[in-house]
Formats: structure tokens, C-alpha cells, sequence
């Protein structure tokens, strides 16, 4: 592999991962839902409140828009 095609090759993946993290906030971002500061967790809700809507918890807004995925994965399979 020669030098240029190695270099093609490696901008080619760091586009692929920032697509990927990208697509982690698509979600979040369609729905308009900023993370917040609730206690000592960061928390992004789409609902009324914490029992009627989707949330999502997390040490810091990277880890709670994950946890706020995963809820709603995990709530449109309950449904």
C-alpha cells in the first residue's frame, strides 16, 4: 500500500467514526432535546416528566444521549 493510499485509507475511517458519533446525537437533535444538569447526572427527557416521558442518565451529556437511545430502542420494542 503506498503512502498516499494509506493516507486516503485513514481519512476515509476518521469520516466513517464522525459519521458514526454523529448519528449518536441525530436522534436527540431531531427531537430538538438538549442534556441537563439534574443532580450530579446529566439527563436528556422527551415527555412531560420523568414518568410519563423517555429519559436517559448519565455521569456526563455523552453518556446520557446513550442511555436516552437506548430507552427509546428499548421502549419501541415494548411497544
Amino acid at each position: 500500500m503506498s503512502h498516499t493510499d494509506a493516507m486516503l485509507l485513514q481519512s476515509a475511517q476518521s469520516q466513517l467514526s464522525a459519521s458514526v458519533e454523529a448519528e449518536k446525537y441525530n436522534l436527540v437533535k431531531t427531537l430538538g432535546l438538549v442534556p441537563y444538569k439534574d443532580g450530579n447526572a446529566w439527563c436528556v427527557l422527551w415527555g412531560e416528566n420523568l414518568q410519563v416521558g423517555v429519559s436517559g442518565f448519565g455521569d456526563t451529556p455523552y453518556l446520557a444521549v446513550l442511555a436516552f437511545n437506548r430507552a427509546v430502542h428499548q421502549k419501541r420494542g415494548a411497544a
